[in-house]
C-alpha cells in the first residue's frame, strides 16, 4: 500500500509539471526562474528515476501505465525543449529530465502487453523514438547516447510487433497493424535520410551504426537474428 502511495504521488508530481509546461509553452503562464527551474526540473527528474524503477520491476509496470494523463505526460516530457541559450546547468537538468522520460517509456514498451502497445502506437512512441535520434534535419539534439538509445528503442519496438512476443511475459502475438501506423509516423519525420545519415555516423564506439543498420532493417520487416 505504501508503495503505491509513493507511486501515485510520484505521478502526480510528474503530471502536475507536465501541464504547467504545456501551458507555459502556450504562454498561459509566466516563465519560472532560472534558479526555480533548476530546482523543479531536478525534482521531477528524481520522481520520474523512482517510476522508472517500478515500471522496470513488472509487478508494478500496470499500476503505473493506468495512472490518468501519465503516459501522456511522459510523451510530452520526452520531447522536452532544449534551448542553447540558456545556462549550460538548466539545459543539462532539461536534458536529464528528457532521458528520464524516455527510459520511463522504454521500460513501459518493455514490460507492456499488447493493449499497452496499443496504447503507446496511439501517442505516436515510433515519432517520440525518432526524433530522440534525428539530426540530421535539425530536430532533435546531437547527443551520441541519445542517439544509440533511440535507434534501439525503435528496432526492438517494431521487431516484438512485427514477430510477436513470446521469448518472455507479458507476452502477445504479432500486431501488423501497429507496425504499419508505426512505420507511417517515422516515415513522415523523413526517415529513410535520417537512418542513411546514422548509418555513416561512426561515434559511440560504432553503437550508433549498428543500431541504425537493425532499426533501417526493422522498418524494412528484414530482422537480423544471430545465433
Amino acid at each position: 500500500m505504501k508503495s503505491e502511495q509513493q507511486i501515485q504521488k510520484a505521478a502526480s508530481a510528474v503530471v502536475s509539471f507536465t501541464d504547467s509546461y504545456v501551458q507555459n509553452k502556450q504562454g498561459k503562464q509566466i516563465e519560472q526562474t532560472e534558479s526555480e527551474s533548476i530546482l523543479s526540473l531536478a525534482q521531477i527528474t528524481s520522481s520520474l528515476e523512482y517510476l522508472r524503477d517500478k515500471i522496470w520491476n513488472n509487478n508494478s509496470c500496470k499500476l503505473v501505465i493506468q495512472i490518468p494523463k501519465l503516459l501522456q505526460s511522459l510523451f510530452a516530457l520526452s520531447l522536452y525543449t532544449i534551448d542553447t541559450h540558456i545556462s549550460l546547468e538548466l539545459n543539462q537538468q532539461r536534458i536529464e529530465l528528457r532521458s528520464r522520460s524516455r527510459k520511463c517509456l522504454y521500460w513501459i514498451q518493455w514490460n507492456s502487453d499488447a493493449q499497452d502497445q496499443q496504447d503507446l502506437v496511439n501517442n505516436e512512441y515510433g515519432r517520440v523514438m525518432f526524433i530522440s535520434f534525428c539530426t540530421a534535419g535539425g530536430i532533435s539534439d546531437e547527443n551520441n547516447k541519445e542517439i544509440c538509445n533511440g535507434l534501439f528503442y525503435i528496432y526492438w519496438f517494431l521487431k516484438d510487433l512485427h514477430e510477436g512476443r513470446n521469448y518472455r511475459q507479458p507476452s502477445f502475438r504479432p500486431l501488423p497493424l501497429l507496425v504499419r501506423i508505426t512505420e507511417e509516423q517515422i516515415e513522415e519525420e523523413g526517415a529513410s535520410e535520417e537512418f542513411d545519415a546514422q548509418i555513416k555516423n561512426n561515434e559511440y564506439d560504432g553503437y550508433i551504426r549498428k543500431w541504425a543498420n537493425e532499426a533501417k532493417a526493422a522498418i524494412m520487416n528484414r530482422f537480423i537474428h544471430r545465433g
